[in-house]
């Protein structure tokens, strides 16, 4: 899927609206880690923070950019929550970003979620500037509290940061690592980044699994 030429022109985005689809742990985790990153990088070079937008309020105005968290089990029902959404937007400029966790390893399914929103978002004329795909399975949600830039967690959020750049500057993320100088050769054919966690999926899944058991007792 080629990015849209409108997608490629930076803009400062002042207004941003966070969506996870269907509403989970997982994807609140990784919505909330890309917030704490963009935040991080603001303080850092001592420009503004984009302000965090409710589109479910009644007096929601249009917003700049939107990031969607949805997962590769997207069904016809959280299609429809997401059309609502882009709806709302119009035919406007809003950059539309998206944060994928697979499930499954299975890479058409993903491959199928992302064309259908990438369709959604053409179809409203709303340029689409790509996203992140998190391959780690179930959980991910027990990594809040390991260290950022750890073992369990450094490539996912090495990716996420990439995904930070490319909503600093308002633009896609291979735009983005072009404009900044970076690695572009991270950002596949159709203009997502895929991660995958640093260690062999046995032991990944056994310590996911460990971590999770561990955060229930501690509720």
């Amino acid at each position: 899927m080629e990015t849209t030429t409108r997608g490629d022109v930076p803009k400062t985005l002042q207004t941003i609206a966070y969506i996870s689809i269907p509403n989970s742990a997982d994807l609140e985790f990784l919505l909330w880690d890309l917030q704490d990153a963009i935040a991080a990088y603001a303080r850092l070079s001592d420009t503004v923070l984009p302000h965090p937008v409710d589109l479910k309020a009644d007096d929601a105005g249009a917003v700049d950019g939107i990031v969607l968290a949805v997962d590769d089990a997207f069904d016809d029902e959280a299609m429809i929550a997401v059309e609502q959404i882009l709806d709302r937007l119009g035919n406007t400029e809003t950059r539309v970003y998206v944060v994928v966790q697979a499930l499954s390893n299975n890479a058409k399914q993903t491959d199928e979620v992302l064309d259908r929103l990438y369709r959604a978002c053409i179809l409203r004329d709303l340029p689409w500037c790509d996203g992140v795909v998190i391959c780690a399975g179930g959980g991910i949600a027990a990594l809040r509290h390991s260290p950022r830039m750890g073992l369990l967690r450094r490539p996912f959020s090495e990716a996420m940061d990439k995904l930070v750049g490319a909503v600093r500057m308002g633009c896609s993320i291979e735009h983005a690592q072009l404009l900044g100088g970076g690695n572009a050769g991270s950002v596949d054919a159709d203009g997502m980044v895929r991660v995958k966690p640093a260690l062999p999926a046995p032991i990944w899944h056994a310590i996911m699994k460990c971590l999770g058991t561990h955060a229930q007792s501690s509720i």
